[in-house]
């Protein structure tokens, strides 16, 4: 048999669970409707009869993409992870859950792609609903996971530039809910109830082989930031602001605009 067919009729039943029940509990019964043909049938037969054999290293691969969840939260999103242990909740069940919907996908290396899809998972699950602020610190995260991952296709700040612009070492967060409580207090994560109230976050890298940071910006900083989402010259920069209906300048911009380039959120034009 060809070995490509083989791998992929395993690969299959590895991730599908219909057709693990028509092999091992069917014995290989009318696989035709899994698309199963020619040498992939005859390979899905092979399987069906070691079907104890086969059944082991199933549930073995089963197993290991479900400690991946919890792998891939503590990797890309601990402040999640944190929360939903102290609600409680069996990550185990979560992670089936969420590869269920996922097809059985084995991520492999790609952890923080991992942790984005998982991310966008758990904010749409019922076990966020509550505390208020739970799905905002979700939010919150999935901005450092998509940072993460783009930093793998954008370039570096540069040494010298023209104009203000972003980096790839920052992204901003705006969250509804004042999660610096929790961010102050982490033994409060996923168990008080948040306040309203807007709040802006830097998520940010010191460099690339530090942890990431968060720096929680003044209203005026933020809008400086949001400003630059399209590259100006300090000139432009008022226009810029006012057609976002923020105030064109204020007496602290210089000030702020040091700060977010102090973090690397924002390269800044070099004066001759």
């Amino acid at each position: 048999m060809n070995p490509q067919v083989v791998w992929q009729v395993w690969r299959s039943i590895m991730r599908e669970t219909d057709l693990q029940h028509a092999l091992f509990d069917e014995g290989g019964a009318n696989l035709e409707r899994f698309g199963l043909v020619g040498e992939a049938r005859e390979a899905a037969l092979a399987y069906s009869r070691e079907a104890d054999r086969a059944k082991w290293f199933v549930l073995n691969y089963r197993y290991r993409l479900a400690n991946s969840f919890l792998n891939a939260l503590e990797t890309g999103a601990p402040l999640v992870l944190r929360s939903l242990l102290a609600k409680g909740f069996d990550l185990r069940v979560l992670g089936e859950e969420f590869l269920n919907l996922r097809g059985w996908k084995d991520y492999g290396p790609y952890v923080h792609t991992y942790c984005g899809d998982a991310l966008q998972f758990l904010a749409a699950h019922k076990a966020t609903e509550a505390p208020k602020g739970f799905r905002q610190l979700i939010g919150l995260e999935r901005t450092v996971v998509e940072m993460l991952i783009g930093l793998a296709s954008r370039p570096g700040p540069s040494a010298a530039t023209a104009m203000l612009r972003h980096t790839s070492m920052a992204r901003h967060f705006q969250s509804d809910v004042r999660l610096s409580a929790w961010m102050r207090d982490k033994k409060q994560l996923g168990k008080t109830e948040l306040l309203d109230g807007t709040e802006h976050y830097l998520v940010y890298l010191p460099d690339l082989d530090s942890a990431h940071k968060f720096a929680l910006l003044p209203q005026r900083a933020a809008e400086l930031y949001q400003a630059l989402a399209q590259p100006c010259t300090c000139e432009q920069l008022p226009q810029a602001l006012e057609r976002m209906g923020c105030a064109p300048s204020s007496a602290q911009d210089d000030e702020y605009l040091n700060v977010l380039a102090g973090y690397r959120a924002i390269d800044v034009p070099v004066k001759a």
